[in-house]
């Protein structure tokens, strides 16, 4: 029996189609502006089994998003998890736990958001800069944002955008996606050449797609 399910068209200068499937739920269906409604219905028929699969893995394993801070909660850090343990410290740091300041747990969420995202900023940036010298490529600027629907992305002037959830997930799993989207500075599609390029500095980068396809709810804790 087919589960049952509608979607968001988001329309842009793309040349393809493609499907995202968000924590939430949601399907969001990216397609060039040319491309007939009817088209784009059929494509997502045509993808309905895949739709299904992945609706099924996220409506399993829901996303819930807490409002407050508590003891014993567990929030993610470069890949690993860590229960939260508030007690007299002067700012948010890890150790064997996620350390709190208990007189901060009043805006608990909005000073932990700000501490993922001044880490991610300090990390990524310093991956982004690395991997450019490694790769013989430029950008023009980076920014960070909280978009759903991707993980980064790379605009036609070469500027960078990237989730600041990123910081959650392992090392090797933010490289493969600075890779990832510095490959774009070079090729600005999805071809052969591009993944080439993808493959050449990270010979593994299935293995990280897959990461954050099975984690990715893991990251929207916050």
């Amino acid at each position: 029996m087919h589960q049952a399910f509608t979607y968001t068209l988001v329309r842009s200068n793309r040349r393809s189609i493609g499907i995202q499937i968000e924590p939430t739920g949601k399907v969001v269906v990216k397609a060039p502006y040319l491309v007939p409604k009817f088209l784009v219905d059929r494509f997502v028929a045509s993808k309905r089994e895949w739709i299904e699969k992945k609706l099924t893995t996220v409506r399993a394993f829901p996303l819930q998003i807490k409002k407050t801070i508590e003891e014993g909660d567990t929030y993610y850090y470069l890949g690993n998890s860590y229960l939260v343990h508030i007690g007299s410290y002067k700012k948010i740091e890890v150790a064997d736990t996620l350390q709190f300041p208990s007189h901060l747990v009043f805006r608990g969420k909005s000073e932990l958001t700000d501490w993922y995202k001044n880490w991610a900023k300090t990390m990524i940036t310093d991956r982004v800069k690395h991997y450019c010298q490694v790769m013989n490529t430029t950008i023009k600027s980076i920014y960070f944002s909280d978009t759903t629907s991707k993980w980064g992305s790379c605009a036609p002037d070469n500027t960078l955008q990237f989730n600041w959830r990123l910081v959650m997930a392992p090392m090797l799993v933010i490289d493969y996606v600075v890779v990832h989207e510095l490959a774009h500075t070079k090729e600005k599609n999805h071809g052969k050449r591009f993944w080439h390029i993808v493959s050449t500095y990270k010979p593994a980068y299935k293995q990280y797609v897959k990461w954050l396809r099975l984690n990715g709810n893991k990251l929207q804790m916050v």
